[in-house]
């Protein structure tokens, strides 16, 4: 049975993602006792400080009304929610105090609903229930749920009708207790409830439980229907892990079984239940994968990412992360640790967590297969997951296999037959009720037959049925993704599936519905039985031949086909796993499988030559391909896909070769190959990479004729002199061409016939001089880069045609002193670029044209020679970036251009991919004649930082989670040069070595972020001013930033500049830096605020301010004096809000810090742009791959 249990877990696994943690933590109160009653019959009760809950919901009912009718349905229907609920069924009501057992169940659910009958008033036992559960709503606020049931609420809240008060009662019992009860009943009549008087009872309870679960906030989903028979099994695992024990010491829990019977779906639904209760949690599902795949550490980051969510760990070793785990499971938190699936006891002995210096009350809960693992590691209580008993089958069966349809009773007699081949394992059950859904009688007989056929297979025979059930192209999907394909990406599979003429988009939509398969995160999965039985489908006939066998995934399986040269024409597809070790093959073994149509190498230790390939070859992927030629007689005519990267090809074959199917060529890496193959034959491709062939000389003019053409790459090829796409040149197709690093090129190709081309990446193209005036008449190109051409020294004015543009990068082409921008610029032309920079351009002049590009917002002129900016600059409204920083000819601040149209502000964080780590803002950094300039202002300049501050936080589509300023400041304060001012507007100011953090801070949903200045002076001189600590700071992980630190991370905000101290020594500058709320983490943790530096930067001063809007400012407003921005705006002063101390010194600790950017945040709308912008790079850079 062991090849059994790999795969239950995974489909069963489903709850996982059903029940996936965490459930949202509730907040448990401290609570006084309940007042007493007048007599101990009130039903007192203590309740503990430290509240847990046995139940989601308390039922409170009056028996001979409703319990066999609406409470029975309600109470069924929360069961198939995975709800767990309490109802009394046992209950006498003789006497008048509820027992202990009862108290308990109402104080330690959740939710309660009472259901008001017709004679509900006439149980002193019920109004007792009602009176403690308005008691626990007041005291313990749970959630209550009037249920108004064949009575008017108004009778209820008013005491009249069948609720007047009983003259039994008064007479009989104590007036306090009579009054508590009316007291009771007044308060539950007055909540929003339920009348289901009238009504549809069915749709009533619908709406109940559906409150419910949005009380409760579970996870829940529609698979909630197979959580059969789940509450008494996690009860039972809750009294093992003893939550509630005095002596609350660690505890390891093992749950332990075989594979299919749920045992991840049983620590799934634990977890869910009870993580509330810890400081921190988490659950690694499926560890052993994430082993496998990354390693421990990989599990140590996940288990990172989960409690404390970090999220920029790369760059931390092993054994970094290793050390801050520990220390984080170690600080004196309770901590759950769920480990799913560990099959191998290194996985625990290396995640190296001492379960002794956790802190009391932790957990760690594990799930595997393997006992032995659980009784090394000491786990003190092992418990195994049983089968199904024989009701639950018989539940969950007829949830698969007739949907809540009516049940024929044809059908019905044969249900015990099939739950005994069944064998009550829950996987099973599943895939064999979904076999037979919809499916008569006579077809259930015939499927029973077949199975009895077969009596020592078992389960694996259950499972067969499934496929038995499939077309032949089907069949052979489902045994390619068992064999080679399982955990991979859906695209990549169906692209190799396609090549190999298995239509893979309705082929596995059929797998997927036969339950066969799983998609999940945009990958395939499939449980380990399944996967098992596809295998053994192959090995089936020649279970010890493998040269017999259809399909090839095992090293040791392949080797001795090879070295035997056993291999026959059975064999259809290899695929070698990567990560195999490979000894040395002989190729003649390849000389035997002439029906070979998918062969996927990632070896090149091979010896002897290759002379035979099967010419029914479709898909070849060889990474390393270790010969320098194809065979002379391989003539793949249906190869769709010919993948070498990293090959030793030299020439691919001689004379030609009709390859009509072909799409795809890829050759990326091959040093030594010298000339592409002539393309006449290959009509149809549509990509081809030869990217990093730095022997590469030519490409053959031929492959202008590739009219299919649409992705092409030769970036890296550094011996590529000339690309001519052949005299007549038919690329209406190609959308993507990469050029850079082509070192050698000297000229671009004629474009004319690529007018359809989207991409063009010409960086680091060293030797070209030269841009095809063709280049106008690529209508839609939208990205463009010539970045360091350094001798390129002018590009054709039809560039200006280029409507679609939306990128232009042109930084580091030195010969370029005049910017591509025609004198009369139509308005429709490059009406489309938001993205320009021609930084280290040597440019005398700004032209006047710039004006024109309304659509701009980000403008990189950094390191040119132009002395001003045009007037038109003023209608660059879109702007949020301009970097004019090392511009040393610049006279004067530009002027602030005017946002005016709003609608398609921030269009550029939309387009590329984690924009939201591109800083806008404004960079006016080593101007020393703009310096000069400021010196003789007074207001200005205060002025001018305000003009900014306001034109970006008018509207925050023009950032992402901050923005800063860099200027120049140098004129007296107070007669002395040397003192920084800051900006009087900084309300909070401080010395350039204080560090400080915030302990108090008093505000409302106003305040929006924090902005914050530092004055700095570059000085390579030793000085005794300003920060003691930017002198001896050579170690820091960046030159100059603002700091966040914590105990065990530090947050920063870094200076986004080369600041090339050597060469700008005496300047003085102002960095302003605004950082909106969601990112304001400090203000809650208490983390140490200060300005870091490197040697050779003496911060001189710094300030801050919380940014407070007024009551009443929905939205800033525009004002003819920015200054008042401030004072209309904002909160005068925010001095009431924030209380600071001074800190000594920095935290320090053994052990590096986890480094984190201060957005390392990501909103799920952030998370969700980004994935946009990163799926239409993908698409266009590289077309799907």
């Amino acid at each position: 049975m062991n090849s059994i249990s790999n795969l239950s877990d995974t489909l069963l696994s489903w709850s996982s993602y059903l029940l996936q943690p965490v459930r949202a933590m509730l907040d448990c109160l401290p609570f006084s006792n309940l007042r007493q009653g007048a007599e101990a019959s009130n039903s007192s009760m203590d309740f503990n400080n430290d509240q847990s809950y046995r139940y989601d919901v308390f039922i409170s009912f009056r028996g001979p009304d409703t319990r066999n009718t609406f409470v029975d349905h309600l109470y069924a229907h929360l069961k198939r929610k995975g709800i767990f609920a309490f109802k009394d069924d046992q209950r006498l009501e003789k006497g008048e105090s509820l027992s202990p057992q009862l108290l308990q169940a109402i104080q330690n659910s959740r939710v309660s609903i009472v259901v008001f009958s017709e004679r509900y008033a006439e149980s002193t036992w019920c109004l007792e229930e009602m009176a403690t559960v308005a008691e626990c709503r007041k005291r313990l606020k749970q959630t209550v749920f009037p249920v108004f049931y064949d009575v008017d609420p108004s009778h209820v809240r008013k005491h009249i009708g069948v609720f007047k008060a009983n003259n039994s009662h008064t007479k009989t019992y104590d007036r306090n207790k009579v009054v508590r009860w009316q007291e009771a009943m007044t308060e539950l009549g007055n909540l929003v409830g339920f009348d289901v008087r009238y009504k549809p009872e069915f749709t009533e309870i619908e709406k109940i439980v559906q409150a419910v679960i949005k009380t409760l906030n579970h996870k829940f989903s529609g698979f909630t229907n197979d959580l059969v028979g789940m509450q008494p099994r996690i009860e039972q695992l809750e009294k093992l892990l003893k939550l509630s024990s005095e002596n609350d010491d660690f505890r390891v829990l093992g749950i332990w079984g075989m594979g299919g019977v749920g045992k991840t779906t049983h620590a799934t639904v634990l977890y869910d239940r009870i993580s509330y209760q810890f400081d921190a949690r988490c659950f690694i599902h499926n560890t052993s994968k994430i082993y496998m795949d990354g390693g421990i550490v990989s599990v140590q980051k996940q288990i990172l990412g989960q409690t404390l969510d970090e999220r920029n760990l790369d760059s931390y070793d092993t054994c970094e992360i290793a050390g801050i785990m520990i220390n984080r499971l170690q600080s004196g938190i309770k901590v759950l640790l769920v480990l799913d699936n560990i099959d191998h006891l290194e996985q625990l002995q290396e995640l190296a967590i001492n379960p002794k210096l956790l802190c009391r009350g932790s957990r760690i809960i594990i799930t595997t297969r393997d006992e032995h693992i659980l009784r090394v590691y000491g786990a003190d209580t092992v418990h195994e997951v049983p089968l199904l008993n024989s009701n639950d089958a018989y539940e969950l069966f007829c949830r698969k296999a007739f949907k809540g349809e009516d049940q024929t009773s044809d059908c019905v007699e044969l249900i015990p037959e099939v739950l005994k081949y069944a064998q009550h394992l829950p996987l099973a059950i599943k895939v064999v009720g979904s076999f037979l859904c919809t499916r008569d009688a006579t077809q259930w007989k015939d499927a029973l037959a077949s199975l009895k056929n077969s009596p020592d297979s078992k389960i694996m025979d259950v499972l067969q049925m499934s496929i038995d059930g499939l077309q032949h192209e089907e069949k052979e999907i489902f045994m390619h993704i068992a064999c080679f394909f399982k955990g991979e990406r859906e695209v990549y599979v169906k692209r190799i599936l396609d090549a190999c003429g298995l239509h893979p988009h309705i082929g596995i939509q059929r797998i997927l519905e036969k339950s066969l398969i799983t998609i999940k995160n945009q990958e395939i999965h499939m449980h380990d039985m399944l996967q098992e039985l596809g295998k053994k489908i192959v090995r089936h006939r020649f279970p010890e031949e493998p040269g017999s066998w259809s399909r090839l995934w095992r090293y040791n399986d392949f080797y001795h086909v090879l070295m035997t040269e056993t291999g026959t024409n059975n064999v259809k597809a290899i695929v070698l796993d990567q990560k195999e070790n490979f000894s040395k093959c002989r190729t003649e073994g390849f000389s035997n499988m002439r029906n070979l149509g998918l062969l996927i190498l990632y070896h090149n230790n091979f010896s002897g030559n290759l002379n035979f390939l099967s010419n029914n070859l479709r898909y070849l992927l060889w990474h390393g391909y270790p010969f320098t030629s194809l065979p002379s007689n391989f003539e793949p005519y249906y190869l769709v896909e010919l993948n070498m990267p990293h090959s030793n090809i030299q020439r691919l074959w001689e004379g030609r070769k009709d390859l009509p199917y072909l799409k795809r060529m890829d050759l990326s890496n091959s040093k030594f190959l010298t000339e592409t193959p002539k393309f006449f034959w290959t009509p149809i491709l549509e990509r081809l990479d030869f990217t990093g062939c730095t022997n590469l000389i030519q490409v053959h003019p031929s492959i202008g004729h590739l009219t299919e053409l649409v992705f092409l790459s030769l970036q890296n090829c550094s011996s590529l002199v000339n690309l001519d796409f052949g005299i007549v040149s038919n690329l209406y197709s190609l959308r993507v061409l990469r050029l850079s690093g082509c070192t050698k090129l000297e000229k671009t190709p004629d474009f004319t016939g690529a007018s359809n081309l989207e991409y063009l990446d010409m960086d680091g193209c060293t030797s070209l001089s030269t841009v095809h005036e063709s280049i106008g008449a690529i209508a839609k190109l939208r990205f463009l880069s010539l970045r360091d051409c350094i001798i390129l020294a002018g590009i054709p004015n039809s560039i200006n045609t280029i409507t679609s543009l939306v990128t232009l990068d042109l930084r580091g082409c030195l010969k370029l002193t005049t910017l591509p921008l025609g004198q009369n610029l139509s308005s429709s032309h490059m009406e489309s670029l938001i993205f320009l920079d021609v930084s280290f351009c040597n440019l005398n002049k700004v032209p006047d044209a710039i004006g024109e590009l309304h659509c701009l917002e980000r403008l990189n002129l950094q390191g040119n020679n132009f002395d001003a900016l045009p007037y038109t600059f003023l209608n660059l409204g879109r702007l949020s970036y301009l970097n004019l920083a090392h511009c040393h000819k610049l006279r004067a601040f530009p002027h602030i251009p005017t946002l005016k149209d709003l609608s398609l502000v921030g269009s550029y964080f939309k387009l590329v991919s984690g924009s939201r780590d591109h800083r806008s803002g404004l960079y006016v950094f080593d101007c020393p004649k703009v310096k000069l300039f400021l010196s003789n202002t007074e207001d200005y300049f205060s002025k001018y930082i305000c003009q900014w501050l306001h034109k970006l936080l008018k509207d925050p589509r023009t950032f992402r989670c901050g923005f800063d300023f860099i200027v120049p400041c140098q004129r007296k304060y107070n007669d002395d040069p040397f003192i920084h001012p800051i900006p009087e507007w900084f309300h909070h100011q401080f010395g350039g070595d204080s560090i400080i953090r915030i302990v108090q801070s008093n505000v409302d949903d106003n305040w929006i972020g924090f902005s914050f200045c530092a004055a700095f002076e570059v000085n390579n001189r030793p000085t005794n001013s300003g920060s003691s600590r930017g002198s001896l700071s050579s170690a820091l992980p960046h030159p100059f930033y603002l700091s966040f630190e914590s105990e065990h991370t530090e947050e920063r905000f870094e200076m986004p500049l080369s600041l090339e101290l050597e060469k700008i020594d005496g300047s003085k500058h102002l960095w302003i830096i605004y950082i909106s709320r969601e990112h304001c983490h400090f203000v809650k943790t208490g983390a140490h605020i200060t300005f870091k530096a490197c040697p050779g930067l003496v911060i001189k001063k710094w300030g801050l301010r919380m940014l407070i809007k007024k009551a009443g400012a929905k939205k800033l407003s525009s004002y003819s004096h920015s200054i008042m921005f401030f004072n209309n705006e904002f909160e005068e002063s925010d001095v009431h809000h924030l209380m600071f101390d001074y800190v000594e010194e920095s935290i320090s600790r053994s052990g590096p810090k986890i480094q984190l950017p201060y957005n390392w945040l990501i909103t799920e709308e952030e998370e969700v742009e980004n994935s946009e912008a990163k799926s239409k790079e993908i698409d266009l850079s590289n077309l799907g791959l």
